[in-house]
């Protein structure tokens, strides 16, 4: 009885299918799971299936699941769904809040001639 060994990453092609993936991420035994898993984090970045080539390209998929668990070099400008600094140091009353024009400010006049 031969038995065979586990696909490695080296070993997967450019482009590979789920179970070449599968197996290679989660085992022979669990190669299975590697689809339904792979479609849920499509949202978060993970590689679509490429209609052109016909499976994931397998050093990109590598790079999402280095990522994913912090061994990318890529450093993130601001975690998900956070787009800036909302905790302002050094605000006063006097400047937040929307500013009010004061009676030197406004015209004296109509605004509006006809």
């Amino acid at each position: 009885m031969s038995r065979r060994l586990p696909i490695t990453w080296d070993q997967l092609p450019l482009f590979a299918t789920d179970e070449e993936i599968g197996e290679a991420v989660l085992g022979r035994e669990r190669r299975g799971e590697f689809h339904g898993l792979a479609t849920l984090h499509e949202r978060e970045g993970m590689p679509k299936i490429s209609l052109v080539w016909g499976g994931r390209y397998a050093p990109a998929v590598k790079a999402f699941l280095g990522g994913q668990y912090g061994l990318s070099t890529a450093v993130p400008l601001a975690p998900n769904g956070v787009e800036g600094n909302f905790h302002a140091r050094g605000r006063t009353p006097e400047k937040s809040g929307p500013k009010v024009a004061t009676e030197k400010d406004r015209p004296s006049g109509p605004l509006l001639v006809r």
